[in-house]
This record gives structure tokens, C-alpha cells and sequence, in this order.
């Protein structure tokens, strides 16, 4: 067995200048030299920005936990109709913490204390600014919702009051949560003069599918004293005047 020598080849600087890596590497020099200052800017820009963002972050969820527990003793104050205590911690949680679920939360909760003083159009406001900020939340919006209805009914503004009652009813998730929308959809929209269409409203929830027979025999009743009133077309000695109508 032989063995074959191969003499050592020096490289030269064409050579060098053709390799890949050392080529790369050349390149590489050259863009730090003439860029290294903005690379280490824009990656300091880059690192400020993520520290921020952890920093913001963490910021929300500790004023979100904060707001919660606020949130849960003003709770209290609302269901023991303490409104004065209630209405100014609400007001602190919305002031200190804004954009936060408690934050939006406060807002209904605001609504339901104006409500309870009697002060539909404050309440009506509040509920409006609920349901802004209500966002994904189903449960906070229908409470909105039905909030706003009711405080639009208390202010006599019976047309409002009954188109927030259908929109609430098509949130419904049974045909008892709808039928129960419908009955205050029709008992506002007979408030408003419109004696015909809450009658409608009416038949609409006898013909649903499954619902509570008190619901159905409710709306049996709106039927026979709007019938009576003579407030529906055609009927002797009609009057049209919602005032002197009585209320299902």
C-alpha cells in the first residue's frame, strides 16, 4: 500500500477572498463599522419597548385586582341600599382605574344606585356608559341592558324604553328570559300610545315554543284590558290618549 503526499497548498488571498464564511465575516466587519452605533440603539429601542410593555402590564393587572376588591365592597354597600356609600366608591373605582372590567362593572353598578334614588336620567347615562365598555362581556351587557330599560321606562321615555326591551329579548338565551323581554316590551309600548303593536308583542308570546304558562296568561291579560280600553283600531269609543290607559 502506497501512500500519496499532497504537498500543502498556501492559500492565497484570492482564495481567501472566495471563501464563504471568511467573505461573510468580512461583510460582517464592515456593517458593524459603519452601522454598529444604530444596531445597538435599535436593539436598546427594542429592549425599552418589551420592558415597557411587562411593566404597563403589570401595572393594569395590579390596578384590576385593586379595583375588584373595591368593587366588591361597594357591592355590599349597594345591596345593604347604602347609595351614598356605594355611589362614592363606585365613583372612585371608575376615576382610579379606568379601562378596567371593574371600571365598566362600577358604571352599571352607578346605574342601579341612581335608579334606586330615583334618578332615572342619571341612571340612563350610567347604563349608556356600562354598556360602551361592556365590550365581550354577555353578562354585563344584558345586566346593562336591562338596566337601561327599566330606567328609560321610570324617565317616560316608553318608545326608547320598549326597543332597549326587544333588544334585550333577542339576547335571550329560553324563550321565558324572551317572553319575560316582551311582556315589558308591550307594557312600554301600550305607555307610548302604540296600543296596536304591543297587542302584537302580546300574541308573540303566547306563540312561543316553551315558555312559563304565568308568562302566557300575562300576556292574555295585557291583551283583554288594552282590548277594553278601547285603545286598538276599529274598537267603539276608541281614545287614543296613553295617559287614561291602564297599565298591563
Amino acid at each position: 500500500m502506497t501512500t500519496r503526499l499532497v504537498k500543502h497548498q498556501k492559500l492565497t488571498k484570492r482564495h481567501i477572498k472566495e471563501d464563504p464564511l471568511v467573505t461573510a465575516a468580512f461583510r460582517g466587519t464592515q456593517v458593524w463599522e459603519q452601522h454598529g452605533s444604530r444596531i445597538l440603539l435599535g436593539l436598546g429601542a427594542v429592549v425599552l419597548v418589551v420592558l415597557l410593555v411587562f411593566f404597563v402590564s403589570r401595572s393594569r393587572a395590579q390596578s384590576e385586582e385593586r379595583a375588584e376588591g373595591d368593587l366588591f365592597r361597594a357591592e355590599i354597600s349597594v345591596g345593604q341600599m347604602d347609595y351614598a356609600s356605594a355611589s362614592q366608591m363606585l365613583k372612585e373605582i371608575v376615576d382610579s382605574a379606568p379601562g378596567t372590567k371593574a371600571a365598566a362593572k362600577a358604571m352599571m353598578y352607578l346605574g342601579e344606585v341612581n335608579a334606586g334614588e330615583g334618578k332615572p336620567a342619571e341612571a340612563v347615562s350610567w347604563y349608556r356608559r356600562a354598556l360602551a365598555k361592556a365590550g365581550g362581556d354577555e353578562d354585563l351587557k344584558t345586566a346593562s341592558l336591562h338596566g337601561l330599560a327599566a330606567a328609560l321606562e321610570d324617565h317616560g321615555d316608553f318608545t326608547e324604553a320598549a326597543s332597549t326591551y326587544a333588544e334585550l329579548a333577542k339576547m335571550g338565551k329560553t324563550d321565558t328570559q324572551r317572553g319575560r323581554a316582551m311582556l315589558a316590551q308591550a307594557r312600554s309600548l301600550a305607555k307610548a300610545g302604540q296600543a296596536q303593536k304591543a297587542i302584537e308583542v302580546y300574541k308573540e308570546v303566547q306563540h312561543l315554543p316553551v315558555v312559563d304558562q304565568t308568562l302566557i296568561n300575562t300576556a292574555g291579560v295585557g291583551i283583554g284590558e288594552l282590548s277594553a280600553s278601547g285603545q286598538t283600531p276599529g274598537a267603539a269609543g276608541a281614545t287614543t290618549n296613553p295617559a287614561s290607559s291602564p297599565t298591563p
